[in-house]
């Protein structure tokens, strides 16, 4: 539902240009009238998400997905409608007023209660760690290396070793138990009882951008298991959406960005100087954390673990950055070790040389290659460069491209033309390729006749016709006097259509206009990417006679339906005065599909 009026709602889209919007979140390139880029909600090589700037719409051709602004937002940051509005606003600097719904009011309450009780949990934890309770927890971060400066800067705490602390001390200060398990700081056990989350544990404090403490982390000082508890996602907390240290990191004078995999890291990095250090909150780098890191740097190392999982989350990070436009490099920290013991052992200033020194990702994808293509064979240097030859057509910035070329010729023993010409032979295909793609995509446009009309729909024929004529007189609105009269909303199939319809027709008959960008903000998410797609779809040259077209065909399929009744009804007939009625009938409606 929405708690908010419609004229509210439709500034908030008429504020937030969808172009503008998507271009934070994946790279757009003009095409005709239209933006193209990579699909985020699916893996693809070859662009096939559109957005139309006039009609404020997105559609991807590859997995159907599209609608307008709030859709896209809903989507892509897992957000309900009515957070989704808010977060629009929130980037439009509006502000939106209080809901008329006491659902809504209640959520907005929570929220702020949520952030409320965090923020005495945090300094409840602070003031553990700087109590005799402890000196235990102190002495476990100065054998780190951690300085009381940094301790504050952090806001690092320590829970205490006790069932109930944190939850009998905020209890007292007059929050209920509903807001302590609400903000995931307290449970219940199995008798009912309240316990806290965290117990004997260094904790750390997840600030979002704004500075709020939105959730924990939770660390042993010994080998017990599990190393690390955090919070559980809540209204304010969503583990893909954050970064820990971000709050402080987008305060640098650089204009770089370093991602970490643990808290530890970031902390020792910022004591060391290296004050744009980041981590993730996961395994592997988000595209929402992606795109927080777009906004602040225009370059992103990424200085994950060397094994297994560490590899494929470095992997997973430069899809990301690269599918969102950034600049990106990877730093592999020597013998495998993370930031905090490498700088523990070699000081900062080593480590900082390593920043320096991180290499591009198409130079780390090669000496992924050549890892798992031994080149000391002929099989395996074969592989090898097969490899890098996919790996350079990927490539579009030609310059970075000839540099790689040059140097493996120079190690592989290869001439610079073998692999050029290799290169440019993929580049050609892959050109051929994207121009069957661009021209399917076209085939599936309507340009003057229905017959050309193809898309996959799991509706039936007279359903999809509808959605073309609802479609259509949508942005043709001065056909619906003729539309109206011999396709009336009584005709139109039970459901969606005709909730449609009678919307349409309503808006119409009334002398208003009806615009399709924001009819679609009511919808739901499928449906509103269906009703984008068949717009997509419908680009006729002749409207009327399209119109005329589709009419034809539904009352084609109307005799059809009326046909097989009545030969069904023919079957099981004794009456020889209806069985003749009855044959009269289906002559006529032979006769009409014959006109």
């Amino acid at each position: 539902m929405n708690f908010y009026p419609d004229d509210v709602i439709e500034e908030v889209r008429l504020n937030n240009d969808l172009v503008s919007v998507v271009s934070e979140y994946i790279h757009l390139e003009r095409k005709g009238g239209s933006f193209f880029g990579l699909c985020p909600f699916h893996r693809e090589k070859t662009p096939s998400f559109s957005v139309e700037p006039t009609k404020q719409f997105y559609y991807c051709f590859g997995c159907s997905n599209g609608g307008n602004v709030f859709h896209f937002i809903m989507h892509i940051e897992n957000l309900d409608f009515v957070e989704a509005l808010r977060f629009l606003a929130d980037r439009a600097g509006m502000v939106l007023p209080e809901p008329d719904n006491k659902e809504e009011q209640h959520k907005i309450k929570l929220r702020k209660d949520i952030l409320t009780v965090n923020r005495e949990a945090a300094r409840f934890f602070y003031t553990a760690l700087a109590g005799k309770n402890g000196s235990r927890a102190q002495q476990y971060l100065y054998s780190r290396g951690i300085g009381i400066q940094t301790i504050k800067r952090f806001g690092l705490g320590f829970a205490l070793d006790d069932w109930s602390a944190l939850s009998k001390a905020l209890m007292a200060k007059g929050y209920g138990e509903d807001i302590l398990i609400s903000s995931g700081l307290s449970l219940k056990n199995k008798n009912g009882k309240l316990n806290d989350r965290f117990r004997n544990r260094i904790m750390f404090p997840i600030f979002d951008l704004r500075g709020n403490v939105v959730a924990f982390g939770g660390r042993v000082m010994d080998d017990t298991l599990p190393k690390y508890i955090n919070s559980p996602e809540t209204l304010c907390y969503s583990k893909g959406r954050e970064l820990y240290g971000m709050h402080l990191a987008k305060k640098s004078l650089e204009k770089k960005l370093l991602i970490v995999e643990g808290y530890m890291d970031v902390i020792s990095l910022h004591q060391a100087g290296i004050d744009f250090a980041v981590a993730s909150l996961g395994t592997a780098l988000t595209n929402m954390q992606g795109r927080v890191l777009k906004k602040y740097a225009e370059e992103i190392i990424i200085s994950y673990d060397t094994d297994t999982a560490g590899r494929k989350a470095t992997n997973r990070g430069i899809e990301v950055l690269d599918q969102l436009g950034c600049r990106a490099k990877v730093l592999q920290i020597p013998e495998g070790k993370d930031p905090d013991e490498f700088i523990r052992k070699n000081g900062p200033e080593k480590f900082k040389n390593l920043v320096d020194r991180a290499i591009s990702h198409l130079e780390y994808k090669i000496r992924q290659l050549k890892l798992k293509f031994p080149t000391d064979n002929p099989d395996g240097k074969l592989a090898f460069l097969n490899g890098v030859a996919d790996l350079l057509t990927e490539k579009e910035n030609i310059l970075e491209r000839e540099m790689v070329m040059k140097n493996i010729s120079r190690d592989y023993d290869i001439t610079i033309d073998t692999l050029q010409a290799e290169v440019e032979r993929r580049l050609n295909q892959k050109k051929r390729k994207e121009k069957r793609n661009e021209f399917n995509q076209k085939k599936r446009s309507l340009t003057g006749s229905i017959g050309s009309f193809s898309v996959k729909r799991k509706d039936g024929p007279r359903e999809t016709h509808e959605h073309m004529l609802l479609t259509l007189l949508s942005r043709e609105n001065h056909l619906y006097s003729v539309v109206s009269e011999r396709y009336p909303v009584s005709s139109y199939s039970e459901g969606s259509n005709r909730e449609m319809a009678e919307v349409l027709y309503q808006k119409l008959s009334d002398g208003n206009d009806f615009l399709l960008e924001e009819y679609i903000t009511k919808l739901e998410p499928a449906k509103a990417a269906m009703i984008v797609g068949f717009s997509k779809d419908c680009n006729f040259e002749e409207p009327e006679k399209a119109i005329e077209d589709i009419l034809k065909k539904l009352e084609t399929i109307k005799l059809r339906e009326e046909m097989k009744d009545i030969q069904a009804q023919l079957k099981n007939i004794n009456d020889v005065n209806e069985e003749q009625r009855l044959k009269r009938q289906l002559q006529e409606i032979i006769q009409r599909m014959c006109r």
